[in-house]
């Protein structure tokens, strides 16, 4: 099970860079399509992390835990732009830690909820 969970940090370090790299494009979509927008970001993550996890928790559970983390660290990162878009609109200007705060946001949630989903959600079970 060693090489399957190494592959499932892997994927969490991807999915993590993934959603950072996701999220201007679909902030971008977000204003005029917010479906969109969450099919942007919600789709190529949840993909990766289950591609990669598929060998450490089996292809159900794999794809269980790659929407959980998905979706949670997008409802974060949603929550943080909606609150740096507000400090924006309210003339106040965005400084420097609410920008990066806005990048790091998606990285440091799929990185720490990865990281508990392998600490927490049982492997699958060795074959006969």
């Amino acid at each position: 099970m060693a090489n399957g969970r190494g592959v499932a940090v892997a994927g969490i370090i991807g999915a993590a860079l993934l959603a950072a790299a996701l999220l201007v494009p679909a902030m971008q979509m977000g204003v005029d399509r917010p479906w969109l927008a969450v099919i942007v970001m919600v789709l190529p993550v949840t993909a990766l992390l289950t591609a990669t996890g598929y060998r450490h928790y089996g292809l159900a559970r794999a794809f269980a835990v790659a929407l959980a983390v998905t979706v949670v660290a997008g409802g974060v990162s949603w929550l943080v732009a909606i609150f740096t878009l507000v400090k924006a609109l309210s003339g106040s200007g965005v400084g420097l830690v609410w920008a990066v705060l806005l990048f790091a946001t998606p990285v440091l949630s799929v990185l720490a909820l990865g990281a508990l989903a392998l600490r927490t959600v049982p492997t699958q079970p060795a074959p006969g």
